[in-house]
């Protein structure tokens, strides 16, 4: 099992029929816990383990592969009596805000084992809640206790990214990642205590996938400057995105992927509605043969009745140039 220390790692159907498609999104990848009521998962905290990037090699379930959200459960340890005083915290006491970024890759690796195809990035001001206050009735006096009875040092959370503006469309293999600042690691660290220090990225304990697979349990993509950290002690590299091994059982990034039909423009001719052929088509989409052969044929009138108003537009014109042509004479 990862070397893991509490300090490091806390334990309606829509009907469309010949008019414009709405893509109705579905899951694709969903390794995501529940965070209600509230809890906390084993997680991995990015200040305490100098990490930089994090992530999951998966494969995709279902038919949809147009991009649009991505969620990942993350586990906040910061309490808000800590950063009270802090003017960019202290106006607050329920939430604070900080820049987090997903990736997603293709599985491509280059030479040195790293994801060199990104395919999807963005950056959202993600709300983050404060951890409850702690219970000295737990056995840890710094944790809090849910309703469940259990003690959380950490409080999971669901950090949401909408990435449907991008107009990507995912192959069936994705390397995801998160990445964010604190205040020695990061691409930009921000060089002073915050709450962020305590923020992690949740690896439960056995997470189950329900929809895809994660491609192994056992193994992650970790972007760590620390060589200690790796299973192989830093000898493919470190403070690069590469894979890692021995994470049983927390090699699973709880994490969610969504996303849409991938759209078939719309039938030219009957004969593509034929055979069944009517139900490939979503933009639009058809209720049968019938209603795709009817929208062809009405396409084809209409296309019919432009050609016919353009020739009438050009025979006026050439004949105004002709009366203009004669009156100049």
């Amino acid at each position: 099992m990862k070397k893991i220390f509490s300090m490091f790692i806390a334990a309606a159907a829509l009907v469309l029929t010949t008019s414009p498609a709405f893509a109705v999104t579905s899951s694709v990848y969903d390794a995501l816990p529940s965070v209600s009521p509230s809890t906390n998962y084993p997680s991995l905290g990015y200040q305490a383990t100098q990490t930089k990037e994090f992530g999951d090699y998966i494969h995709l379930g279902g038919t949809d592969r147009v991009l649009k959200n991505i969620t990942v459960s993350m586990s906040d340890w910061a309490l808000f009596s800590d950063y009270s005083a802090d003017p960019r915290y202290m106006g607050n006491s329920s939430t604070w805000t900080h820049p987090i970024t997903i990736k997603v890759y293709s599985n491509h690796l280059d030479a040195q084992g790293v994801p060199d195809t990104l395919l999807a990035t963005k950056t959202a001001d993600i709300n983050i809640p404060w951890r409850p206050v702690a219970d000295p009735t737990c056995t840890t006096p710094t944790a809090w206790r849910a309703t469940n009875g259990q003690c959380y040092n950490g409080f999971a959370f669901n950090a949401n990214f909408d990435l449907s503006d991008l107009n990507v469309t995912l192959p069936n293999d994705l390397i995801v990642s998160v990445k964010y600042n604190t205040q020695t690691y990061g691409d930009s660290p921000l060089g002073v205590n915050g709450p962020y220090n305590s923020l992690n990225v949740s690896v439960p304990d056995n997470q189950l996938v329900a929809v895809g697979t994660d491609d192994s349990a056992n193994k992650v993509f970790w972007n760590t400057i620390t060589a200690g950290w790796y299973a192989d002690g830093g000898a493919a590299g470190v403070g690069v995105l590469r894979e890692d091994s021995n994470w049983t059982p927390n090699g699973t990034v709880a994490l969610k992927i969504e996303a849409g039909p991938v759209l078939v423009a719309p039938p030219t001719n009957k004969d593509q509605c034929k055979k069944d052929g009517w139900k490939i088509f979503n933009n639009p989409s058809f209720k049968n043969q019938g209603d795709c052969v009817s929208f062809v044929e009405k396409n084809k009138k209409e296309d019919s009745d432009e050609k016919e108003e353009k020739n009438r537009e050009k025979e006026n014109k050439n004949k105004e140039s002709e009366h203009d042509d004669k009156k100049d004479n």
